[in-house]
């Protein structure tokens, strides 16, 4: 009787082991290719790091499940290895191109050590056994990459190649095969939903023919695809932001001829789209393209009475990127003798919008807090208040030094601190001269 229940929890805890992924962990890597020849099969490769917590998740979460250890251990030799450590240094150098991050499950072929497919990111269960499912039916990325090079372009290609890039966490490459492909085919190739939804995350330049096809055809998209109009109008009004957005601060930065000429043939490109079109927000961002060309007339009574009486419209509710450029525009032009008016106004305006910032922020200075006191002391030297300029000057070079300090320690490439040093001096260069500072 003892000796069977010794029999059965024996058996018991074998079934258990077997059940979770067996690993040779941190093992040989000359002794995993051996068994992996031996047994005739593929080599599954986890790719850890200590720190990693989507790793973490995997080895306590997916890979100990019934389900996900009998389709490992029964398809693949399988290892695992912290790519900081032991043999996991020499693994991580000689497959580092196919490692965007951690963690990453290489399946390797144990006769030539070549990829023959790999999963990025921490992974449900199901989700990647289907994936490695498609590595053994043939559905690799190293196959459907082979082909692709090869010129095969058909859409069954496309989907099941964007899709293994997908599962390899290859965004770069998807865009490029996407781009590609729809960019081949007629422009009312778009009417197909199947093709329309391949291309939507892609569609982020407002002056292609394409980009004009989509806004034209919104209805179509919507009562005849039966797409939702919500998710399309997003896209369309993201790449019509950028493109205004573009034109405006190009505009504000510049009084080269030629440069403003360049901007005044795209603006008029868009002019055309945004003019009457129905997608949301388009008419917002035609009202901020009209003021800007008041902006650039130089009309300062004129673009003072238009932001006057747009806080009551409302066509440009942007107030934290639009508007300000508009007030900082204001202070610095307007003239200092005969509009000082208009000069108060806009520093009152320009300087609730930073106490606001400050609040919020807490007094931390991060890459990403407000900074406004340079126009601020731009504008109380314009009006002759010399104490308070250099107050605000002080503050601002505070503010940027610190910013500068941020960015060399997150980009200690000495190429990109040399630049951001570089910048710096030219910025507080121009600065100085327009607060009479040495």
């Amino acid at each position: 009787m003892k000796k069977l229940f010794i029999l059965c929890v024996s058996l018991f805890i074998t079934g258990l082991t077997y059940s979770q992924t067996v690993f040779m962990e941190n093992e040989s890597w000359d002794a995993v290719k051996s068994k992996a020849v031996k047994e005739n099969r593929m080599i599954f490769m986890d790719c850890y790091t200590s720190w990693c917590g989507p790793c973490k998740g995997l080895a306590q979460n997916v890979f100990p499940q019934p389900k996900v250890g009998e389709f490992l251990n029964s398809h693949f030799v399988c290892c695992k290895y912290d790519m900081e450590k032991g043999e996991g240094i020499m693994l991580y150098k000689k497959y580092k191109n196919n490692i965007p991050g951690f963690p990453t499950m290489l399946v390797i072929n144990p006769a030539d050590e070549s990829i023959v497919h790999k999963v990025v990111g921490y992974t449900e269960p199901d989700a990647l056994i289907a994936a490695l499912q498609d590595g053994l039916d043939g559905k690799t990325l190293a196959v459907f990459q082979k082909r692709y090079d090869a010129g095969e372009r058909s859409l069954e290609l496309i989907k099941n190649y964007c899709k293994a890039l997908d599962v390899a966490y290859d965004q770069e490459m998807k865009e490029k095969v996407v781009r590609e492909y729809i960019e081949s085919m007629p422009l009312d190739s778009l009417m197909s939903k199947e093709l329309f939804e391949m291309y939507l995350p892609y569609m982020d330049d407002a002056y292609s023919t394409r980009y004009e096809y989509v806004v034209k055809n919104l209805d179509k998209y919507q009562y005849r695809l039966k797409m939702n109009r919500y998710d399309i109008e997003s896209r369309l009004q993201r790449a019509m932001s950028d493109a205004v957005r573009e034109i405006v601060n190009v505009t504000l930065a510049n009084t080269n001829a030629d440069t403003l000429a360049l901007m005044k043939a795209k603006e008029e490109k868009l002019k055309k789209l945004l003019q009457g079109s129905a997608v949301r927000g388009f008419s917002e961002m035609y009202a901020k393209l009209a003021i800007n060309d008041v902006r650039m007339e130089g009309d300062i009574l004129v673009l003072d009475a238009i932001l006057d009486a747009d806080k009551v419209l409302l066509a440009t509710r942007d107030e934290y990127v639009f508007r300000p450029a508009m007030y900082k525009y204001m202070i610095e032009y307007a003239d200092a003798k005969t509009q000082k008016e208009i000069i108060r106004k806009y520093l009152a305006l320009v300087q609730k919008k930073q106490e606001v910032a400050d609040e919020r922020s807490n007094g931390k200075v991060t890459l990403f807090t407000e900074n406004d006191y340079d126009i601020l002391a731009i504008g109380y030297y314009r009006l002759g208040d010399k104490k308070k300029s250099e107050e605000y000057a002080k503050k601002y070079e505070e503010r940027y030094k610190l910013r500068v300090a941020d960015i060399k320690e997150t980009f200690k490439d000495e190429k990109m601190q040399a630049e951001v040093d570089a910048e710096y001096l030219r910025r507080m260069n121009e600065f100085h001269a327009k607060v009479g500072m040495k």
